[in-house]
């Protein structure tokens, strides 16, 4: 349900405490004494498709908390919890009403938790290297929250979506009783759901290029 509201400067930053979960969680022994890396990473995003038609603006602000768990020397079974703003600001902005046309500042934001289940594939792990390329791909659920503010009205709605993650990268380091540096893509796809801002349905989909640094007990 859309919730219209009057707003200040309302600019809190919200995925703090989902960062202190995924922080106890990655400290956690390895499930079944399988090797375990734990990855912080930070995430810059890219729009694409109805995210690029409702904010159009590259976004630096993101990050990740990542683990996996190396059932065997190239297969890897994890998780990916993350939480990835997109906004975009305009001083001018025109919106057409049955009374007339509005005119005034718009400030636009979405704000996506990603929580996926993820299995990778690290090419020549067979042998120690300090460089694994890996793919993999995450399934599970992204939360979604869309605002839009008008003057000194917001308007804003939250869904959850099913989606999947595909992704490609690198790892440079030692992937056991170390520490390294890692080097992701991932295309996020939050399949269609929800009755956003208009009443319609969306997936807000959008690129995902990641710094990251990862450590393993040793």
């Amino acid at each position: 349900m859309t919730r219209i509201q009057c707003t200040g400067a309302r600019r809190s930053l919200s995925g703090w405490a989902a960062a202190l979960l995924c922080l106890t969680m990655l400290s956690s022994p390895a499930a079944g004494q399988a090797p375990f890396m734990g990855t912080f990473t930070w995430s810059t995003a890219m729009p694409v498709g109805e995210t690029k038609s409702y904010i159009d603006n590259y976004s630096w602000l993101g990050f990740t908390f990542e683990g996996d768990w190396f059932v065997k020397p190239n297969v890897s079974a994890g998780l990916i919890l993350g939480w990835q703003e997109i906004y975009q600001e305009d001083d001018v902005s025109s919106f057409d009403f049955p009374t007339g046309t509005a005119t005034g500042r718009t400030y636009r934001h979405l704000m996506v938790i990603p929580m996926l289940a993820r299995a990778r594939y690290w090419a020549g792990a067979e042998q120690e290297r300090t460089v694994y390329p890996f793919g993999g791909l995450g399934l599970g659920t992204y939360r979604v929250r869309q605002t839009l503010d008008f003057g000194i009205l917001t308007a804003d709605d939250t869904h959850w979506h099913f989606g999947l993650a595909p992704e490609a990268g690198v790892l440079i380091g030692q992937r056991y009783g170390g520490t390294a540096f890692s080097f992701t893509i991932r295309y996020n796809y939050p399949f269609k759901a929800g009755d956003y801002l208009g009443g319609d349905k969306a997936a807000w989909s959008y690129w995902g290029f990641a710094i990251g640094i990862g450590a393993t007990p040793r």
